[in-house]
Parts: structure tokens; C-alpha cells; sequence
């Protein structure tokens, strides 16, 4: 098996670093996550097909978002995508442990020569990702910080007349890809009204994963360091319908990625952004 070559997508909980991805694999130079989707590429089914992925895996209902949205396909025994852990794991450790565990879609990648990407919520990225190419989402003014956090809070929180669920420790809104890992550790995930603004708080002003995306100048050590041809995009070029297109084409010719469709990322731009909070309004307080 030869070095799998990653382009990674770095982004704090909630902004939008999935659908970004969804959008970078529809360069024939990446790995779509979805087999199917994969499989329509460069053919007349490829639109319909992505399209349907896109309105199937972001859902109006945000209790379900969890349940829906799309995972990395790889194995990701190694390492943590939002905790240190595996920050030590070596390029051969990671290919050895992919051929131990029959890690099919990583070895296609590896055969037909695509990217494979894979996503995390911190800065540091493991050693096997040295060299690699990387897209990052900011998070530096304030309107983009307050619909981060009315997001993350609708996203990952269900509100009853009587409880609070933290939907990503919930065996029944969680995704099923991490079901077992739920199950196994057993968090806590429900929770009394009277605890809406600790968990607020804790969870979604003061989430693990959000300062070094406040304050991007600090990843660019690291990113020096190891190697990393990194793209920074704005959040709200995201959530903007007009600016969306022109960022995500800057990205594409940044990082040499291949078949950019405008037509095609405005169509899912549009379905994607019809199932978020509005940002041109204001948004109130939790």
C-alpha cells in the first residue's frame, strides 16, 4: 500500500465544516464519503444524485441534524478528531493500522490516487497528517460568533417542557457511527431546565473547540511547522448566498483541486443554507 495523501477540513462545532466538505469532494480529486455519490461522479446521474445526498444529510429538523450528517468513511481508531489523542500517531503506524483493520475505502483512495478527506475540530493535527493540504473555518466577528453559538445550541440540544438532551451523548439522536462509542462511555444527557445556561456555558460559548478559530493566527506555527498548505475561509463567506461560490472557488484554485462546478455547489448551497438559522437576521439571546 503506498501514503495516502489527506485534505483536511479543520473547523470549531457547528460551522458548517461537514457541508464544506461535502462540497470540496465534489472535486474529482477527492474521495466522496459516500460510495454512491462517488460512483455518479463524471456522469449525467452525478447532479441529481449529490443533490439528493446534500437535502438527505442536512435536515430542517435540527434534532435530527446529528442523526443525518454526513461521516468520514475511514477508520478513526487512532485518534481523536476534537481531543489530543493520537496527536503521536506516525504515517506508517496510520497506514499499518488501516491494513490490520481492512480499511477498504483508504485503499481505494490509495489506488485511484485521491484525496482523502478527513476532518478535525482542533488545531494540532496528528503526525501522519504532515505535508498535508487543509481548509480552515474562521470564526473572528462577533455576528459570526453569536450565530455560531444559536446553531451549536440547536443543533446539539433537544428542549422539552421538562428536560434538556445533549444530543451527541444521546443513543437516539446521536449518529449511528457513533453509537457505539455512546454506548460505551455512557455520558450523562439529560438534564433539568434549571441547567440551560451551565450547559449553555459550558457547551456552546465556551465549547473545547472554539478559540483557536476565534483567533486563527495561532495555527499558522503549527501549520509552519509541519508542513500544512492551509486555506483559511470565513465563516460567513459560508453563510453568505452571494459571496459562497467566489470563496469556495478561491479554495478549489488555492489548494489545485480539480472541477469546480458553480452551478452545481449554488444549487447545494441552497439547500444546505435553507436549513440554517438565517444569518442577515438578528439573532436573539438563547
Amino acid at each position: 500500500m503506498g501514503n495516502p495523501k489527506f485534505i483536511i477540513t479543520r473547523f470549531t462545532h457547528g460551522s458548517a465544516g461537514k457541508f464544506l466538505s461535502t462540497v470540496l469532494q465534489t472535486s474529482n480529486r477527492i474521495d466522496h464519503w459516500s460510495a454512491v455519490v462517488q460512483a455518479q461522479k463524471n456522469t449525467e446521474l452525478n447532479e441529481p444524485v449529490t443533490l439528493e445526498y446534500v437535502d438527505r444529510s442536512f435536515p430542517k429538523d435540527h434534532s435530527r441534524y446529528l442523526r443525518a450528517e454526513p461521516m468520514v468513511p475511514y477508520n478513526t481508531d487512532l485518534y481523536s478528531v476534537g481531543y489530543p489523542r493520537g496527536n503521536d500517531v506516525t504515517l506508517d503506524q496510520y497506514i499499518n493500522y488501516a491494513q490490520k483493520k481492512n480499511d477498504i475505502r483508504l485503499f481505494n483512495c490509495v489506488d485511484q490516487n485521491f484525496l482523502v478527506n478527513i476532518i478535525f475540530n482542533k488545531p494540532i493535527l496528528p503526525m501522519f497528517c504532515q505535508h498535508s493540504q487543509a481548509v480552515t473555518i474562521t470564526v473572528t466577528t462577533d455576528k459570526e460568533k453569536q450565530w455560531l453559538f444559536k446553531t451549536l445550541w440547536s443543533k446539539h440540544f433537544l428542549e422539552t417542557d421538562t428536560k434538556i438532551y445533549y444530543l451527541p451523548s444521546s443513543p437516539e439522536y446521536c449518529n449511528f457511527q457513533s453509537l457505539p462509542t455512546v454506548l460505551r462511555f455512557n455520558n450523562q444527557y439529560c438534564f433539568p431546565l434549571e441547567q440551560k445556561e451551565q450547559l449553555y456555558q459550558k457547551y456552546v460559548v465556551n465549547n473545547y473547540t472554539n478559540n483557536y478559530y476565534f483567533e486563527p493566527e495561532k495555527f499558522t506555527e503549527f501549520d509552519d511547522a509541519n508542513g500544512i498548505n492551509n486555506v483559511f475561509t470565513k465563516l460567513a463567506d459560508i453563510l453568505d448566498a452571494e459571496q459562497f461560490n467566489s470563496a469556495i472557488l478561491t479554495v478549489f484554485a488555492q489548494l489545485g483541486l480539480e472541477n469546480f462546478d458553480s452551478n452545481l455547489v449554488s444549487q447545494m448551497h441552497k439547500i444546505w443554507l435553507s436549513r440554517q438559522i438565517p444569518y442577515d437576521l438578528p439573532i436573539p439571546t438563547h
